[in-house]
Parts: C-alpha cells; structure tokens; sequence
C-alpha cells in the first residue's frame, strides 16, 4: 500500500513540475514584454485562448489585441505628459504579423466639449489634416478621420468616456473597431 502512495505522488509532483514548466514557457514572451513597462501597465496572454490583452490601471482601461496580429510583438508606454495644451498619455503596440498591426493608444484627460470640435481642434494644433465624420460603435460616439498628409493613411479613431477622450491610430479601421469593442474603456 505504501509503494502505490509513493509512486502516485511521484507521479503527481511530476505532472505539477511538468504542468509549471509549460506555464512558464508559455508566458516567457509575456515576461520579456512587461519588463519594459512601468508598474500599473502590463500585457497578459491567456495560455488557454491564446488572447492577448493590454491592461493599463494607471490610466483605468483594458483591451484585447486583434486575434489577426498572432501576439505582440513590442508595446511601449509613455506616461502622462503635457504638449500642446494637452495633458496625455500614450501606449503604442505593434502585433506580431499582418498588415495594420501598429496601434497607438492616446488617453486624454479633461476634456469637456463637443467631442468633433475637440477632435478637429486637436488634429489642427499638431498639424494634421483630415475630413472627420461621425460613427458608432455600440455605445461609444465615434468620431473617425484618415489622416493621408504626414500619418501615411491611418485612420484616427476617437470617442469619449467620462471626462477622458481616446485616440486610437492605426492602418485598419477593422483593428481599431475590435479594439474599442472588445475593451473596458
């Protein structure tokens, strides 16, 4: 009897060894990623779905990468700052493949006007130019330009939530669609 209780739990301790040994294999790119990321912001990868996602508790909002990028390649995080008047901070994230896999998240904080003329004014206060047009995605206002002049083409996405104003930036309208769907803004 005590033969068997021996070799069941060897064999337990080394389903748990093995088992570990694949958690942390399957998160070492995870790893890589958030050591260049302050406290607050990190990148986590579901080992079971696959999912990626961006979780940034300094600036109270999460999303899930697009399934088409296949990981994550690089993610940078620049804290709060002010240039122009504006008081923003910003993560930029670039997917492992496909085309439209750059993604730039800009957090605005205390905006207070109609979302349009705010928009409008920010793109003329760095220099850009775009038509803006109006959309909606579930419940968020959408206020949606392609900047062709100095962005090469990448749609600008933004929307409100409270007093803070999102900007997402990227190549594929369809990316940054399922980001603001499939995030906790």
């Amino acid at each position: 009897m005590s033969k068997k209780i021996i070799i069941l739990a060897v064999i337990l301790m080394f389903l748990a060894g093995a088992g570990f040994f694949y958690w942390w294999q399957g998160h070492a790119d995870e790893r890589a990623l958030n050591k260049t990321l302050p406290e607050g912001v990190r990148i986590d990868k579901c080992l079971l779905t696959g999912d990626w996602r961006v979780i940034n508790e300094i600036n109270d909002y999460q999303f899930k990468v697009p399934d088409g990028w296949n990981g994550v390649n690089e993610i940078a995080y620049i804290p709060e700052r002010t240039e122009e008047n504006y008081v923003l901070a910003t993560i930029e994230l670039e997917g492992k493949e496909g085309g439209g896999r750059i993604v730039v998240v800009n957090h605005f904080e205390g905006a207070e006007e109609d979302l349009k003329i705010w928009a409008e004014r920010n793109f003329e206060t760095f220099g850009l130019v775009g038509d803006f047009n109006e959309d909606k995605i579930e419940e968020f206002n959408i206020v949606k330009t392609q900047e062709n002049i100095h962005l090469g083409g990448m749609y600008v996405y933004f929307f409100k939530k409270g007093s803070a104003i999102y900007a997402l930036t990227c190549g594929s309208e369809e990316f940054i669609r399922e980001i603001i769907l499939n995030g906790r803004w």
